[in-house]
């Protein structure tokens, strides 16, 4: 008599998960390498397109429809100003390489939290910095909410010689722009809208786009450098 199978699968698929969600978990294998006076080399993964994401919808509240009458002339100018000024946001993002700008602060933050020499040949260095930006872009919740770049990214280390993988971490983070990067001063308070950036022209969307990206990198590479020299010495 053929034996049944059906009393394994549930362990199967339960192997099977615990195999996918140990992939997604951290790394750290550090303490298994001398990486003092060692080179280390930075390699990008190619990224997706940005994405941009301003919500332009308008809320009706019917408990309050006096206040949603009064409001529905403001709101639908707001969201038209908005709307006129998606097209330059757009171009603006996608002439910022925000992944490269990502690459080149996490790269230096790695080397100096390992005490490692930073090489331009990737194959030829002792280890290999890898990063992999799956998601970024531009948000906004609504025509008057804050204008945030976010992102979700892997950072990986290898051991080139062995093609063992050291360190990893899984990292996601968003970050509000400030109005001093698009030059808008005090008035605006601490919040750029998209209304706000339609009075601006594409090049200094992107100039401000640009100070976003440096800002937020420097903040993610300083996490990171922290996570290895914690893991480094700890």
């Amino acid at each position: 008599m053929k034996a049944s199978t059906r009393p394994f699968l549930p362990a199967v698929f339960l192997v099977l998960g615990v195999l996918l969600l140990a992939s997604c978990t951290t790394v750290n294998r550090l303490d298994r390498h001398s990486i003092e006076n060692a080179t280390i080399a930075a390699n990008l993964r190619v990224p997706p397109e940005p994405r941009l994401a301003v919500s332009y919808s308008i809320v009706f509240d019917s408990r309050n429809p006096i206040g949603t009458a009064l409001s529905i002339g403001s709101n639908i100018a707001v969201a038209a100003q908005a709307s006129r000024v998606d097209n330059r946001m757009r171009e603006a993002l996608l002439s910022i390489d925000v992944p490269r700008i990502v690459l080149d602060e996490t790269y230096s933050a790695a080397s100096k939290a390992l005490d490692a020499r930073m090489v331009s040949r990737k194959y030829q260095a002792d280890y290999l910095l890898d990063v992999d930006v799956r998601e970024y872009g531009i948000r906004a919740d609504s025509p008057r909410g804050a204008v945030r770049l976010y992102m979700r990214m892997t950072a990986r280390l290898y051991h080139n010689r062995s093609g063992e993988l050291v360190w990893r971490r899984n990292v996601s983070f968003e970050d509000r722009a400030s109005p001093t990067m698009f030059g808008f001063g005090d008035i605006f308070g601490n919040v750029v809208t998209a209304g706000a950036l339609s009075e601006l022209s594409t090049q200094a969307i992107a100039d401000g786009f640009e100070q976003l990206a440096m800002q937020s990198s420097r903040e993610l590479a300083r996490k990171l450098e922290r996570d290895l020299y914690e893991v480094r010495y700890h």
